[in-house]
């Protein structure tokens, strides 16, 4: 044994490898490693704070988070085609001004919500006109969108909270409401998580997505069509950012001039980033990428229970993205070595 350690180009024994190789099963699924990092949060949190152990906090949670849940559907799909949408912030205070400026000029509930919902898959389809037909950058295409839709918020409302006038009640208890003891705003988030895994793991159209995000060129010959797929995904993409709005509106009835305007959109990349998928394309899961909202979406809360201030938040959950990263890069290397040890 000692000979073959001492010969050039032999590839290392077994047992320097051991605990590696030991992890490999973990390290082949990301989203078992999300999960268990997941985990790892929730478990420190029950310690450290007992309101965190209740069913109650982790229901809230759901709660909260689904809209990140809701515009991180559009937006990861998206992303994995190598493409950005930086306006969804902007967007989610865009289509909760439209619902309830409409609710206040129509005195229709239904009709507000249709407007508001609208919002997005016009915003969409103006972002991948530019970016598919004109052939505009995607990340300066819609950084722009997003001060567009910003300002004009701000001229709407006079930097003023639009508020229901006519007290639909319906509407504002939608968001508070549970079925079956699950929160109502969690539920389309999970059933709009469970669209996208399907589309994206069992169509055609999803095949197309990690082609294109892989290497545009090569699916453009393979006779994919490129811009009429990134041109639906920028449509998806506004429209789950429009859902969430109209969903972040019906918390309180009242369209926020300054929904999402502190970092929504960055928030919800960094979660999609965190859970494994590239900003490069062609790599990453929409499980993966909800893992990262939900670890995110923990600390926050667990941070909050605990009444941390605000500042320091933003210290701890910068750490727990560090270690989220970390383990990604842990995680590559172990599949490259993996590989070698197969040869």
């Amino acid at each position: 044994m000692a000979a073959v350690q001492g010969q050039p180009g032999m590839r290392a024994p077994a047992r320097v490898g051991g605990w590696r190789r030991a992890l490999l099963p973990v390290v082949r699924h990301e989203e078992l490693l999300l999960l268990l990092l997941f985990l790892a949060v929730v478990a420190f949190f029950m310690v450290v704070e007992p309101s965190a152990r209740s069913t109650t906090a982790y229901l809230n949670l759901l709660r909260d988070i689904s809209p990140n849940l809701i515009a991180g559907v559009g937006l990861t799909l998206l992303l994995l085609s190598g493409e950005f949408d930086l306006s969804i912030g902007s967007m989610l205070a865009f289509s909760g001004v439209a619902t309830v400026s409409v609710f206040n000029a129509t005195d229709s509930m239904w009709l507000g919500i249709l407007a508001g919902l609208l919002t997005g898959p016009l915003v969409g389809a103006v972002n991948g006109y530019l970016v598919c037909v004109q052939g505009m950058n995607s990340l300066m295409t819609t950084l722009g969108m997003m001060f567009v839709l910003r300002g004009i918020v701000y001229v709407w409302t006079n930097k003023t909270p639009v508020v229901d006038e006519n007290k639909f009640t319906a509407f504002t208890a939608f968001y508070q409401s549970d079925v079956l003891g699950v929160p109502a705003p969690g539920l389309i988030a999970l059933a709009l998580i469970a669209l996208g895994h399907v589309m994206l793991t069992r169509t055609e159209f999803g095949r197309n997505i990690y082609a294109i995000g892989g290497n545009p060129t090569a699916a453009r010959v393979s006779g994919i069509a490129v811009n009429r797929n990134k041109f639906l995904l920028f449509v998806l993409s506004g429209t789950t950012a429009a859902i969430a709005g109209v969903l972040v509106a019906s918390q309180t009835g009242t369209g926020y001039f300054d929904a999402g305007v502190q970092g929504f959109e960055l928030v919800v990349i960094a979660s999609a980033v965190l859970g494994g998928v590239s900003l490069n394309g062609g790599e990453g899961t929409l499980v993966g990428s909800m893992l990262g909202v939900l670890t995110l979406g923990m600390t926050g809360k667990g941070l909050r229970l605990m009444n941390v201030h605000i500042t320091q938040q933003l210290v701890v959950t910068g750490i727990v993205m560090l270690i989220a990263v970390y383990l990604h890069g842990v995680r590559k290397r172990l599949l490259i070595e993996s590989r070698s040890w197969e040869e």
